[in-house]
């Protein structure tokens, strides 16, 4: 019983940090509309304006006249109406330019890829690529953490290397009665 709740709370503690990547899984997703019959008008990026309803917000959907739950299908079913908000009146065109372009294919899910661009299948390094942090490598880690180093003196020569050792210069920064000079002479 234990493991199995232990499971459970590290499950949801896993998920807890998936759901903090949502607006970044968002901006990698698209869909290209062919027929519409898959595609979710207004949670899925398939116009230029991206998600319909992060951009619109609450209530957007009873302003347009269309339904919470419509695909692209049904939205091009609804009548045109000229709105006082200026970006109703853009997705109004958006729904026309997409009802324009239809064809009897099924919707394509689209990935952005490691430049930018948009392909067909999700790869999951590509992903990576896109969301990581880009540092400069570094070689000097050999000299510093190695089998038989002394935790202590590598510690201190990497905390040295990245420069974050206590001298007295960095103690003066902080805001404080420092006396700079050195203690040996």
């Amino acid at each position: 019983l234990w493991t199995v709740k232990e499971n459970t709370q590290s499950g949801s503690w896993m998920w807890k940090k998936l759901l903090k990547y949502r607006d970044v899984a968002k901006r990698m997703y698209k869909v290209d509309v062919k027929n519409g019959k898959r595609t979710s008008f207004w949670f899925e990026s398939w116009s230029s304006l991206g998600c319909l309803k992060d951009i619109l917000g609450e209530g957007s959907n009873i302003d347009m006249g269309i339904s919470i739950n419509a695909t692209v299908e049904e939205s091009w079913m609804h009548r045109r109406r000229e709105h006082r908000v200026v970006i109703l009146n853009k997705v109004e065109l958006e729904i026309e330019v997409s009802r324009a372009g239809r064809v009897h294919e099924e919707d394509v899910s689209l990935w952005v890829n490691g430049k930018g661009s948009y392909k067909r299948s999700f790869s999951s390094r590509e992903a990576w690529e896109v969301i990581r942090e880009k540092h400069q490598l570094c070689h000097w880690h050999e000299a510093v953490w190695f089998k038989y180093a002394t935790p202590k003196y590598s510690f201190i020569l990497w905390t040295a290397l990245k420069g974050r050792l206590p001298t007295g210069d960095r103690m003066r920064q902080w805001g404080g009665n420092v006396n700079i000079s050195c203690v040996l002479c």
